[in-house]
């Protein structure tokens, strides 16, 4: 059963006997009854990852994504028993655990499949094959067109990248050779940064990422 780390919250706020107010939609589930009792989790998908920066896919597009999403972007996500990769995964290889044997050192080992130049979109079963061995990709266009367009759904109401240059003030030359806060916000900045704390945002009710999800129960027939 599928539980990720914001369905914690929800669910000890359960246990506590308090209350969530339905105007923050939260994209985390209660999944108390799946882990006391055994029953199905009301989570159908986790959202592994969507990085706008890494985009090293050369072979990457919009055309690859069906026009929904744009591959050479690395991305990751589950429905269900689906996994959907897109733009460059990375290496394939794992290292295994250490060891206390003296016969020397630990060698690489390929586990995962090997990567088809020119390819940026994978569909795994991650149930049947938990390795990772089998893109089954062109066998169900029509389940990753539904995946990345789960990815787009996602997208739109992601954080944007705030991935700002290096600034040579951290330098611990120019901070008593020591690694530690080195920014220093003048006055004014301050007093104004601390009067928009004080003020209450507006309330916006949207559709958050879990009631877009719904859409997707038709994958747990696959």
């Amino acid at each position: 059963e599928l539980i990720h780390i914001t369905d914690w919250f929800p669910t000890l706020i359960t246990l506590a006997e308090g209350q969530i107010d339905e105007d923050i939609q939260l994209d985390g589930y209660d999944v108390w009854e799946t882990i006391s009792e055994g029953r199905r989790s009301p989570r159908i998908d986790i959202l592994h990852n969507i990085d706008p920066i890494y985009t090293k896919a050369r072979n990457g597009s919009w055309a690859a994504g069906f026009g929904i999403w744009n591959t050479a972007i690395q991305s990751a996500i589950r429905v269900s028993h689906w996994k959907l990769l897109t733009g460059n995964p990375g290496y394939g290889d794992w290292v295994p655990p250490q060891s206390f044997s003296n016969v020397g050192p630990n060698r690489w080992h390929n586990e995962r499949v090997s990567w088809t130049a020119g390819k940026t979109v994978w569909l795994f079963n991650i149930t049947a094959d938990p390795y990772e061995r089998e893109d089954l990709s062109s066998k169900y266009p029509s389940i990753v067109k539904q995946l990345l367009q789960r990815l787009s759904q996602f997208n739109k109401t992601a954080v944007p990248v705030r991935y700002p240059p290096k600034d040579p003030r951290s330098n611990p030359n120019f901070n008593g050779g020591v690694w530690g806060p080195w920014f220093k916000e003048n006055k004014n900045n301050k007093m104004l940064n601390k009067n928009k704390l004080g003020k209450k945002p507006k309330k916006t009710k949207k559709k958050s990422n879990r009631q877009k999800g719904h859409s997707l129960n038709c994958l747990l027939n696959q």
